[in-house]
């Protein structure tokens, strides 16, 4: 592949575009469209420009299923998941939440019982939503589909968290998670499988919290008991409809970045609690992490080149990365990262490191 070098023309916003959090976003006049550049990334090449967490998706919630209603902060109503849980809006909090202390489920081993209903994606209308979608995807940009809940927030969301907690480790209440987790895990099959039919979704997401802002909430061995047998068959599955597999996983989680690896994720868009340059010197080969470029709202220019170039010469020396701008940066960082990038990405070319 050869591109010819950053040209100063690059930078001409040619629209607004709108993001799924945050600020719309500027499009610059790029070499090639975002989707290809993503596209690059998750095949393993040097991307022309280190690709920005927000703003170079179509990033969806399907709102086919009852959960994404649910927990959607513009509803602002309480509602039912597909499970018969109930959602509340918390204003503080600016989201929802189960709510509290009403769990559905009270003995774990009782749970086929207990639960008030089990969705089934393959009932839902994909045409009818694929239909309706289709105008406001830009087809220049890869489809991610967001996926709320998966399996230890599933588990939480029937027990709340204490009930959740300990349902992993007790020995006599292990095979019931295990029931629980494999019909999940059926459920989110049949998800993804629909996804990539009607939507031809290019990246999916899987949505579990395993850490706080100091730990992981268990062991790495109850990870590999309790829940990697059920990631790696969906990753799997993933893989091989055709589509890249991205995990949201909050918290310090340091720990059990390996299993990720293990497990086949591409991708992992973690907090900046977890050091990120240390993990992507151990891992950055075999898996792609997105790191937060935190620049002082009032920074001077100079300050803020010093930042970015800092940036570019650890975590995106590569361009390898997904880059997370952090709310407090000025405004024109967007254009300057990409830049920094796009001018990376020539010395990359230049030095014969550039996986083309």
């Amino acid at each position: 592949m050869s591109i010819e070098k950053f040209t100063i023309d690059e930078l001409t916003v040619t629209k607004m575009r709108p993001a799924m959090f945050g600020p719309d976003t500027e499009v610059f006049a790029t070499p090639i469209t975002p989707r290809e550049n993503m596209l690059r990334l998750y095949e393993g090449k040097t991307p022309l420009w280190a690709p920005f967490s927000s703003g170079e998706h179509n990033h969806i919630m399907v709102e086919l299923d009852p959960e994404n209603v649910a927990r959607n902060p513009m509803t602002r109503g309480d509602r039912f998941d597909g499970w018969g849980v109930e959602w509340v809006f918390v204003e503080m909090a600016g989201g929802a939440t189960v709510k509290p202390g009403t769990p559905m489920v009270t003995d774990i081993n009782d749970w086929e019982n207990q639960v008030k209903s089990i969705p089934d994606p393959n009932s839902w209308d994909w045409e009818g939503y694929a239909a309706k979608i289709k105008e406001t995807l830009d087809p220049d940009r890869t489809l991610y589909i967001g996926v709320g809940g998966c399996l230890f927030e599933r588990l939480i969301a029937l027990m709340d968290f204490a009930g959740a907690a300990m349902a992993l480790i007790d020995d006599d209440e292990k095979d019931a998670v295990h029931r629980l987790f494999r019909r999940i895990t059926d459920i989110h099959k049949a998800f993804y499988t629909n996804c990539k039919k009607y939507l031809n979704a290019d990246i999916v997401n899987f949505n579990d919290d395993w850490g706080s802002q100091r730990a992981e909430f268990f062991s790495v061995a109850t990870v590999r008991e309790m829940l990697l047998p059920y990631i790696k068959e969906l990753v799997e599955h993933v893989h091989s409809l055709g589509m890249y597999w991205d995990l949201h996983c909050c918290g310090f989680v340091e720990g059990f970045v390996p299993i990720f690896v293990e497990a086949g994720y591409d991708s992992w868009g973690g907090q900046d609690v977890n050091d990120k340059w240390k993990l992507k010197q151990s891992f950055g080969d075999k898996m792609i992490f997105t790191d937060v470029l935190r620049i002082p709202e009032n920074a001077t220019e100079e300050e803020s080149d010093a930042i970015i170039a800092e940036f570019f010469a650890k975590s995106g020396n590569d361009n390898r990365v997904f880059i997370e701008l952090a709310p407090t940066c000025p405004a024109g960082t967007r254009k300057k990262v990409y830049e920094a990038s796009r001018k990376n990405y020539d010395r990359l070319v230049a030095e014969g490191k550039a996986i083309l």
